[in-house]
């Protein structure tokens, strides 16, 4: 290009090298002496990822757009001396000939609405081939946002610069979070409008980089400290845990080294361990509208942030898991503005509780094989050696002279058994609610002896225990039952009368299992029976099965039963209440509402029909025994 067409005034589109290049032999000279150099596209893209892996992909961010502002300001001041522009349109296009003459981005416009001497600008285009978006994705994955910094920040600084008035670029589409190419629009701030963020524009504003350098060093500064702090907590815990130390000691140190109030509690958040003043705190975890059961269906919510109303802090919750189940919580009070330091610390806090309640639940497990294994014999071997028995539950700190409930606990699947191995998973999955529910009692110091089999648990459980929660042995039976009924199986729950000495074990065990037998036959659905609910008729539990009962029954009373079906008639019901009224004619018949002719007709054809003599004392004792076998398996509705 020769002198004379630079005096005829340079057009953008002939910018060349050649009007940036010249070779020196002398120091401290540029690109003719432009205070410009030519830098590796990979250089930068080390520059670049050492700033987002030391100050995050936010605080690089704004460092960048900056640099590239400035940038854009040097070099279009620059081009303004260093070259006789055709007019002040040619130099602000400039900008964009030299970005592809220097290998950053290949600019293509698609709209261009600019007036210089009005001040409106207003542009959009594509950037071909962006260096920044390249050297992003050499050395990260694809981000959730835009990343070529530099170029907006260089297109605004460089436009803003050309126009004399503040030009805002956003890049729209980015190769850089997975679109097919780069795009970008520029407008003023005035153009902008309300679409213009009040930080997109602040971060542009000027200000000593030497104090963003401040900032970024105080951060990284108190982020050193965090991860000192979180270090510490997770050692004390450590150790805590290995001294056998329990949830009280966990809280205070968390407490203590948070300076926050703690709750440690379990999957129904019922408190385990807490720190500092937690007035109110229980109410404010139950009404967390979150339960164990959605978090280990959804378990990538670690985390929950709990709003309280016309309260200055919130509530920071972690669950406990282990094995992808809630074991607890752990819930800390944090002023309203929430880092995620804490996010962080709370849940290594929760990963190291889970290893505690692990560790206890593994202790528990094998006591309670121990104790299982002793309540084989205490509860189904009648020759077992009792004293023996006693002393050895004595070793685990168990007291088998007080008062007891024996329960018997049993799982009938509504499943066919061909279907035996669907069976199996289910009768698993019901036991492992219910040991699940009792070793919880067991971590509030509620010792309770359990012996799972396939489809059935036996257990104890001292009046003492029940009497600690403030309920009945009814009500807690209840519990049981409501926590671990399906849909697709029956769970009976036999409940024995109350021991008063160790050769009441055996007995009462097999009380609550007859008891069982019964409701079975008895019950349609779930239920819990207690053995005193049957009366006088618990004599019957210690004779036969009650498949047998039933058999000897129906024979007995055979001929009246099949009569009844035949004509529809009441003589089963009229011969019940006959035995009820001690075999009285005149009760029998004003109980019924029916004349006497007309009873003692009814009570000569039962006779007659079963072949006996009612007047006979051994034929009513047969009579009334049937009668009582049908009624305790609700075949007579008394």
């Amino acid at each position: 290009m020769t002198r004379g067409a630079m005096e005829l005034g340079l057009k953008a589109s002939e910018l060349t090298l050649e009007h940036f290049i010249m070779v020196y032999n002398k120091p401290n000279k540029g690109l003719k002496d432009l205070s410009m150099t030519l830098n590796s596209t990979d250089a930068w893209g080390l520059l670049r990822k050492d700033l987002i892996t030391a100050l995050g992909v936010e605080r690089a961010k704004r460092f960048l757009l900056r640099y590239g502002y400035h940038c854009g300001v040097h070099e279009a001041r620059i081009y303004k001396k260093a070259f006789r522009w055709k007019n002040d349109l040619e130099w602000l296009i400039a900008g964009t000939k030299a970005h592809d003459l220097f290998g950053r981005v290949f600019s293509y416009p698609e709209s261009f609405q600019v007036d210089m001497e009005k001040g409106q600008f207003n542009v959009s285009g594509y950037w071909i081939d962006s260096f920044e978006a390249k050297q992003h994705l050499q050395n990260f994955p694809q981000h959730h946002e835009s990343i070529c910094y530099y170029l907006v920040g260089y297109a605004s600084g460089y436009n803003s610069a050309c126009l004399g008035k503040k030009v805002i670029f956003k890049e729209v589409k980015c190769r850089g979070k997975g679109d097919d190419h780069c795009s970008y629009t520029g407008k003023t701030v005035e153009e902008w409008g309300n679409d213009l963020k009040e930080e997109e524009l602040m971060v542009f504003e000027d200000e000593d980089m030497s104090e963003e350098l401040d900032k970024m060093y105080q951060k990284i500064e108190q982020q050193k400290a965090m991860l000192e702090l979180s270090s510490s907590i997770s050692r004390q815990l450590t150790q805590s845990m290995l001294h056998g130390e329990g949830f009280a000691a966990f809280a205070e140190i968390i407490g203590k080294n948070l300076q926050t109030q703690v709750i440690i509690s379990d999957r129904h958040f019922e408190v385990l361990a807490s720190y500092g003043d937690v007035v109110g705190m229980e109410n404010w975890l139950r009404e967390i509208n979150t339960s164990a059961e959605q978090i280990e269906t959804n378990p990538e919510n670690i985390v929950i942030e709990t709003n309280l109303h016309s309260k200055t802090f919130k509530l920071l919750t972690a669950p406990v898991m282990v094995k992808k189940q809630v074991y607890g919580f752990i819930t800390i009070t944090l002023s309203s503005h929430t880092d995620k330091f804490y996010k962080d610390v709370l849940e290594r806090i929760a990963t190291i509780t889970a290893l505690h309640m692990q560790n206890e639940r593994v202790a528990i497990e094998t006591e309670q094989r121990l104790k299982g294994e002793m309540l084989e014999h205490l509860l189904n071997d009648k020759e077992a050696d009792l004293d023996e028995i006693y002393n050895r539950f004595s070793y685990l700190g168990y007291n088998l002279t007080q008062p007891h409930y024996i329960f018997h606990i049993e799982i009938q699947s509504n499943q066919k058994e061909e279907h035996a191995t669907y069976l199996h998973s289910e009768y698993l999955e019901v036991r492992n609610k219910l040991k699940n529910i009792l070793y919880q009692d067991t971590s509030n110091k509620m010792d309770i002896p359990i012996l799972p089999k396939l489809n059935t648990i036996q257990l104890i459980i001292s009046k003492e225990v029940i009497e600690k929660k403030k309920i009945t042995i009814k009500q807690y039976g209840e519990q049981l039952l409501q926590y671990i009924d399906g849909q697709h199986y029956q769970v009976y729950i036999g409940i024995s009368d109350i021991t008063t000495e160790l050769n009441d074990f055996h007995k009462k065990a097999v009380e609550a299992k007859k008891t069982v037998e019964f409701a079975k036959i008895r019950h349609a659905q779930s239920s819990v029976i207690f053995t005193d609910q049957l009366g006088y008729s618990t004599l019957l539990l210690n004779i036969r099965e009650p498949e047998e009962l039933e058999l000897f029954a129906n024979k007995k009373l055979k001929p009246i039963i099949e009569y009844d079906k035949r004509k529809d008639a009441e003589l089963l019901m009229s011969l019940f209440y006959y035995s009820q009224h001690e075999f009285n004619l005149h009760k029998t018949a004003r109980e019924m509402s029916i004349s006497i002719s007309g009873m003692k007709y009814r009570i000569k054809k039962i006779e007659e029909m079963l072949g006996m003599d009612l007047s006979n004392s051994n034929n009513r004792f047969e009579i009334q025994l049937s009668l009582q076998i049908l009624l305790v398996l609700g075949k007579i509705k008394g």
